[in-house]
């Protein structure tokens, strides 16, 4: 049976195709796409409409000082404590969920604006800072690195927004009220279980720790994917289908602990993991981006992390003025070596 889209879902799909179409690689595909979006239902077009206005209003009150005072309110909502404490805390909500959402820098606009607009809370963290919130029904949300996360719950509906970031969520039960996780062009809804979202530049990962999960685009009428327990659902190509393989859970969820768990990944895709965490960026040649590399360093730890790759790697890491880290190819080194970085916690 057909899921009937709720007012929430068509009011968050306008605002994804307002945030796509605002891209600078918008195509016109993208925007026959949208058009026969609007033509399916009215209710498209007056979501549309209803966003358009909003964004109006917003822009004209864009520099009040009261405005101002609100965003600086809501960086400062998130209560800081142990991280392993917090945890704890998480685990003893009955019969909950966990669920990390991640997402790159890249800001989700339209999700930005959505949540304004709804009236949501808004959560964020700093740089290599990890944090926890509590929100109004008991549910606990540890916030990764440079994260902002938009919370709206209601009488009948839990809706989260995740803006940019990654996010733990430990939820309370409530079988009255489902609990949704927006993240770009998807919807995760917990259906009684223990899941890890995340989202960078590369796409969208959801991967299943216990029970189930539905996951689905925000476009009406589209299909849902449901997923058990070690499945792990990757999209790198919105036009694409996703893949679903089997995964590590400890690696998944790795990074609440402050430590980044490698295991054959990409040197390319582990330095882009570690850049989620420092201002020092590491730069990976592409004669050396598809290396190997196994092992736990420590979130933040840009020098531990290509020293360890020198002494097991055939590269070298040279600095810039920008003090930017490049990792190239050790002259002489051969192309063909096999390379399986193995240097445990850093």
């Amino acid at each position: 049976m057909t899921r009937m889209p709720s007012i929430d879902d068509i009011e968050a799909a306008a605002a994804s195709w307002d945030a796509r179409l605002r891209r600078p690689d918008a195509a016109d595909r993208d925007r026959i796409a949208f058009q026969a979006w609007l033509l399916e239902a009215p209710e498209h077009q007056q979501a549309h409409e209803r966003l358009q206005g909003a964004l109006f209003a917003l822009r004209a009150q864009a520099d009040l000082p009261e405005l101002s005072a609100l965003r600086d309110a809501a960086r400062h909502r998130t209560r800081r404590l142990g991280l392993r404490r917090r945890i704890a805390a998480g685990c003893a909500i009955a019969a909950g969920l966990v669920l990390a959402v991640g997402v790159g820098l890249n800001l989700d606009h339209g999700a930005e604006t959505w949540a304004i607009i709804h009236g949501a809370k808004i959560y964020s963290t700093t740089l290599n800072e990890r944090t926890q919130i509590v929100l109004a029904d008991g549910s606990a949300v540890t916030l990764d690195s440079n994260t902002r996360l938009a919370a709206r719950l209601t009488p009948s509906r839990r809706n989260l927004t995740l803006i940019s970031g990654r996010a733990l969520f430990h939820v309370a039960k409530d079988p009255r009220r489902p609990f949704v996780v927006r993240a770009r062009d998807r919807t995760v809804t917990a259906l009684g279980t223990v899941f890890d979202v995340g989202l960078s530049q590369h796409g969208l990962r959801v991967t299943l720790l216990e029970g189930r999960v539905a996951v689905r685009p925000v476009h009406v009428g589209a299909p849902a994917r449901e997923l058990t327990p070690r499945q792990e659902l990757v999209e790198t190509d919105l036009a694409a289908a996703p893949v679903v393989r089997t995964v590590n859970l400890e690696k998944a969820t790795s990074w609440v602990d402050g430590q980044l768990f490698f295991e054959n990944d990409t040197l390319a895709q582990a330095a882009d993991e570690m850049n989620r965490y420092s201002r020092l960026k590491i730069v990976v040649d592409p004669a050396v981006a598809n290396l190997r590399i196994n092992g736990m360093f420590r979130a933040g730890n840009q020098t531990g992390f290509v020293g360890a790759l020198q002494t097991t790697m055939p590269v070298e890491v040279r600095s810039d003025e920008r003090g930017q880290l490049f990792v190239t190819r050790r002259p002489g080194a051969a192309r063909d070596a096999a390379i399986v970085g193995e240097p445990g916690e850093q």
